[in-house]
This record gives C-alpha cells, sequence and structure tokens, in this order.
C-alpha cells in the first residue's frame, strides 16, 4: 500500500515538473521568436508624387520610418540616390511612441525639380551603432508618380493623414470630416469604412469610402490608382453638425472575409477644426 502511495507522490511530481518544463520551453521559444524578429529599423511606408501648373514644378517624396528606442540620443533619415549617382541624406523627425520601445519617425522633400533617382535606403544611428533597413539588400525604388507604397507585405491598409481634415461647408451649414485611405488591392470586391465618434466613443457611426481610380489634391499631387505596388486610394467625407469640431476615427477595410485595421496603432486617428476665434 505504501509502495502505491510513493508511486502516485512520485508520478504526480514528475506530472508537475513535465508542466513546468513545458511551459519554460514556450515561454523560451517566444523569447527566441520575438528577439529574432525585433528589427531595430524598418520602412513603414513612402509615397511619391508629381505635378505641374502655370509653368511651376512639384515633387513629392514622404517617409514614415518605426524603430526600436535604444537610447534617448539617435538620429533617423533616408540616404536617396540622386540623379547624378551621388546621394543625398534627408533627415526625418520623431513623431509619436506605439509603445513603450517603439517610434515612428516622419519626413518628406519637396523640390522644384526631378533631382532624385529612385532607390533609397533608411538609416538608423544611435548608442553608438548604425542600423540599416536596405529592403534586404535590394534598396526600396519608387518612381516620381507613384502614390503610396506598403513596406511590410502583411500591412493591407494605411491612413494618409496628410488629408483627413475637418473644415466650414457654408452651403449645407454643416462642418465636413475628409478621410483618404490607400489599400492594398487584395480582390476586386471589397468595403473600405471609416467608424467614428464625436462624443468619446459614447456613441459611434459609419461611413463608406469610394475607390478612386485617379486621385488628385490641388494642382501639385496627382497619383494613379492602383498603382505599381498593387495600391488602391480610397476617400470620402461625412457632414455633421457645425459646433463638432472634433472627430476620433479609425478606417475598415473588408476584403475576402477578412478585416483589416488602421486605428493609428491601437490610439486612434484625432481630426481637429481650428475655429478662428
Amino acid at each position: 500500500m505504501k509502495k502505491l502511495f510513493y508511486l502516485a507522490i512520485a508520478l504526480l511530481i514528475f506530472s508537475c515538473n513535465t508542466e513546468e518544463l513545458i511551459e519554460n520551453q514556450r515561454s523560451t521559444d517566444l523569447i527566441n521568436i520575438s528577439e529574432k524578429s525585433l528589427k531595430p529599423v524598418s520602412l513603414v511606408k513612402s509615397w511619391t508624387t508629381f505635378g505641374t501648373y502655370r509653368g511651376f514644378s512639384s515633387y513629392t517624396r514622404k517617409f514614415t520610418v518605426q524603430v526600436s528606442d535604444l537610447a534617448f540620443d539617435k538620429s533617423v533619415s533616408i540616404f536617396h540616390e540622386k540623379l547624378d549617382g551621388s546621394w543625398e541624406e534627408i533627415p526625418l523627425s520623431y513623431s509619436f511612441d506605439i509603445d513603450e520601445d517603439q517610434e515612428i519617425w516622419i519626413g518628406n522633400r519637396t523640390t522644384s525639380s526631378q533631382i532624385y533617382a529612385d532607390e533609397f535606403v533608411v538609416k538608423y544611428e544611435v548608442d553608438g551603432q548604425v542600423y540599416w533597413d536596405n529592403n534586404n539588400g535590394a534598396n526600396y525604388k519608387m518612381s516620381v508618380r507613384d502614390g503610396y507604397f506598403l513596406a511590410n507585405p502583411d500591412s493591407n491598409i494605411s491612413v494618409d493623414t496628410d488629408f483627413d481634415s475637418i473644415f466650414y461647408s457654408s452651403f449645407y451649414d454643416q462642418n465636413q470630416l475628409n478621410v483618404t485611405v490607400d489599400v492594398r488591392n487584395l480582390s476586386p470586391t471589397k468595403e473600405v469604412v471609416v467608424v467614428y465618434t464625436t462624443d468619446g466613443w459614447q456613441t459611434q457611426s459609419e461611413f463608406s469610402l469610394s475607390y478612386r481610380p485617379f486621385w488628385n489634391s490641388g494642382p501639385f499631387i496627382s497619383v494613379t490608382s492602383p498603382n505599381q505596388f498593387g495600391i488602391e486610394r480610397w476617400s470620402g467625407f461625412v457632414r455633421f453638425d457645425s459646433t463638432i469640431n472634433t472627430v476620433e476615427y479609425a478606417v475598415l477595410y473588408r476584403v475576402n472575409g477578412q478585416e483589416y485595421w488602421d486605428n493609428n496603432y491601437g490610439k486612434n486617428h484625432l481630426v481637429i477644426r481650428r475655429v478662428n476665434e
């Protein structure tokens, strides 16, 4: 009887130790996966456009980059090839934190003539170290009027916050929210919807965006849709009471039975109409 009792105790101890080993192995696997997937710097998205108006030309390039916050003092920049074969450094500026250890940096360069070639890479200098994102050795390449390129192949939607705004429409005596979004063309059948609130999410509403085969905003900005990267531009608007000057929103992309969100890394997008006093 005692032998059976001790055998039961031994089996219980062995079982507990085995579960602990499995749990420890799971934790180790997660740590290893996290360490292997962590990149100190990566291009999030980039943008090019070109336009002319009454003899004036404008070439614009924009960049969004994600970096690991490895130290307080750091610099993030784009190294861009020029038409003459030289390379120019375009500094980026800190924009916001994603979480405790990830940051978003942005920057742009507009010129009156075409001085840049197609290729560029990302440089991150911090704590005496230099890290590069050169697209796995292939460098990134964009022509003069591509619109958006989403660098992460798993990224399927991105709000262009340069073109979201609230303005007063005197004809309707209402305020109007405009939203512009880029999505990866995963299927001919898709839906892009803005979910928004004007009262801190006590209530919420939504409106649909429409596909734009050609898109422009002013004489200097024009892109084709979809572009060479299979990225489409969608836009739309909604009107509401003229006393409402602040809107918070996220964008939902439904395609192939899947849903993809751009909620600004969990912070949601915020648009404020500046009312002149």
